[in-house]
């Protein structure tokens, strides 16, 4: 079975989450260097970093489950829900470690981007139409 289509459309869309989460990162960190909330920005870039992983490995989860069920195997492999929290756990031992370095619950505000960025660029990609061929009605 030919998953290249799939492919493609799956790595446009990684790709571009990865270029927008990759611009806030780089924003965060030079507000990070020129401001005097440096605890707070750190935060931010470490969720930043963990939400950007955490998108990334699952996309790549669900394009191995995509495959997996275009080729109508049968099991299909989890999406990694583990090491997505373990991911989570590496920068909340820093903040707690070194609390005057990295604010803990700016952590939590860096967490969505990825997300965030995920679902801006879906719905750039609907608004242009991407993927639709025709209408069905």
């Amino acid at each position: 079975m030919d998953f290249q289509p799939y492919r493609e459309s799956l790595e446009i869309r990684r790709r571009r989450v990865m270029i927008l989460t990759a611009c806030s990162l780089a924003l965060i960190f030079l507000l990070w260097l020129t401001l005097p909330a440096k605890s707070f920005f750190a935060g931010m870039f470490l969720g930043g970093l963990v939400s950007l992983y955490n998108v990334l490995h699952i996309a790549r989860k669900l394009r191995l489950a995509g495959e997996t069920a275009l080729a109508g195997e049968g099991s299909r492999p989890g999406l990694g829900l583990t090491n997505r929290f373990l991911a989570l756990i590496l920068p909340l031992i820093l903040g707690i470690r070194y609390p005057e370095q990295v604010n803990v619950l700016s952590i939590f505000l860096g967490l969505p981007l990825g997300y965030m960025a995920a679902v801006m660029v879906e719905l750039s990609l609907i608004k242009s139409g991407f993927g639709h061929h025709g209408r069905r009605g």
